[in-house]
């Protein structure tokens, strides 16, 4: 490595906020502190507490997962998954939450888990809700599986040309997707709804909160 790729290399780390591993790209390294800080941003939404029953929709292959399972102690994390290869890159990455009764992964659809009404008391997805029609179909089913006083947490992605709010953040409000979701979440019985917004290295993001009665 020559001396203007080393400067270029410890310029990184700086932004980054820790080392780039060996046989790490700098590319890589970028896109892997953008999926660390948003996944970190999306745990701090859950407010998860050690003891907690939780449930992600669409875990892909398990990093925000091993995220949220990191938070827990005593408590339970329930996972599913349509992709038969996420599932299995899921499974390899939280084998040891898997071992320690912490994780249950599960290859299927939300209609397919074997969970009981008012079982969670959090239940999460990000960018994994279906559109259209099937989503108040399933914006039922998530709210029908949250205990009382339960908190759903729905991360969507604001796509590039879709992002007013990047000098007024505090508009978030305003964008035409957060309207669609709070309006979903009144639909779907939900109180004390509110919005967070965050900007990462892959665009911005929209984290609509609400809880059950």
């Amino acid at each position: 490595m020559d001396d203007h790729d080393a400067g270029r290399k410890r310029k990184v780390q700086a932004g980054l906020g820790w080392p780039l591993r060996e046989g790490e790209s700098m590319i890589t390294g970028v896109l892997d502190s953008g999926t660390r800080q948003l996944n970190g941003w999306i745990v701090d939404q859950l407010r998860l507490q050690p003891y907690q029953h939780v449930l992600e929709i669409g875990f892909g292959t398990g990093r925000l997962l091993e995220e949220a399972a990191g938070v827990l102690r005593i408590g339970f994390l329930a996972g599913v998954e349509s992709s038969a290869s996420l599932y299995q890159q899921a499974y390899r990455r939280n084998r040891r939450f898997i071992a320690r009764q912490l994780v249950q992964l599960h290859l299927g659809e939300l209609a397919d888990l074997p969970y009981p009404p008012h079982y969670f008391h959090t239940v999460y997805s990000h960018a994994a809700m279906p559109s259209g029609k099937d989503r108040m179909i399933e914006l039922l089913r998530l709210t029908r599986l949250l205990r009382s006083g339960g908190r759903l947490v729905l991360v969507s992605r604001l796509a590039p040309h879709r992002r007013p709010m990047v000098q007024r953040p505090q508009n978030v409000n305003d964008e035409p997707m957060a309207e669609r979701m709070q309006q979903d979440y009144i639909a779907a019985g939900l109180h004390r709804i509110h919005l967070e917004y965050r900007e990462t290295a892959f665009g911005a993001a929209i984290a609509a909160i609400g809880l059950t009665a």
